[in-house]
């Protein structure tokens, strides 16, 4: 009984488990963090409409972060308000739910885990295009929504570039060369190629 190979190989195969499960477990808790990060800051698209009230009526003076309608970027003078507010309205939807999904995603959720650089980069997107429409319009001040369109390009650059490390890694695995099988050896008996068989007939390698 060969005792001693087998209890070498547990012994050596210990720290590399345990080394595994470290590696594991600190990926999963940078997806989880990096999961509410994104679905928290969809959820703050929420003050560009309808916004949401600074302090109390009199301590605030009854202002309210939001976007008050006006825009530059997409409203010719032929173009009704309704246009705008349904564009708006459309990229704010897209934004929320691309990073809510998105942050999911990184949190397990089934059905979307399997998408969170597309959902992601799609919520980034929408916030930045978002941001481009409603930006002139932003109460009381639209510097204070700088860090909005910040995030989203981050978002966006991050989702870029995990993107291309995954189709690097991918295409490093294609072209690792499969192993070509082992030449089939004559079975033992056989005459060599070329060799006529007992029967009086040459082997099927030449044919002749």
């Amino acid at each position: 009984m060969t005792l001693g190979p087998v209890s070498e190989g547990s012994v050596s195969r210990g720290p590399v488990s345990r080394d595994s499960v470290g590696r594991g477990a600190v990926r999963r808790g940078a997806s989880w963090a990096g999961g509410f990060v994104i679905v928290t800051h969809g959820l703050v698209h929420l003050l560009v409409w309808p916004g949401a009230p600074l302090g109390t009526a009199g301590a605030g003076g009854g202002k309210r972060l939001r976007w008050n309608g006006d825009s530059w970027s997409w409203q010719p003078g032929w173009l009704p308000a309704v246009v705008v507010h349904s564009v708006g309205a459309a990229l704010l939807a897209g934004a929320v739910l691309g990073c809510v999904l998105g942050g999911l995603a990184l949190l397990g959720l089934p059905g979307v885990r399997r998408f969170p650089l597309l959902t992601s980069a799609v919520g980034a997107i929408c916030s930045l295009l978002l941001f481009a429409l409603v930006w002139p319009g932003l109460e009381p001040d639209a510097a204070e929504f700088t860090a909005g369109p910040v995030l989203s390009g981050v978002l966006l650059a991050g989702a870029g570039v995990a993107a291309l490390l995954r189709r690097r890694a991918r295409r490093s695995s294609g072209d690792t060369p499969a192993t070509s099988p082992p030449a089939t050896s004559p079975p033992a008996g056989s005459p060599p190629a070329g060799h006529p068989t007992p029967g009086g007939r040459p082997t099927p390698a030449t044919g002749r």
